[in-house]
């Protein structure tokens, strides 16, 4: 599997949260087409098509810490 760029880890920590892809893309000072763009490449590379789904399995895989 290709591993996430730096930015993408960015991205997918904030999907954890309570926020839309649009306060991510504010937050990171980026357009919403691009923090959508990261997370489409998110759900690819981790093989899942939710936000959720992609928390889940980059837990599970020890991308992100467990909460």
């Amino acid at each position: 599997a290709e591993p996430l760029t730096p930015r993408e880890l960015e991205v997918l920590a904030l999907l954890r949260g309570p926020l839309s892809i649009k306060e991510i893309a504010l937050q990171l000072y980026i357009s919403y087409a691009t923090a959508k763009r990261h997370t489409i490449n998110i759900y690819a590379k981790l093989g899942v098509n939710q936000r959720w789904q992609a928390v889940a399995k980059a837990e599970e895989l020890n991308i992100l810490p467990p909460r």
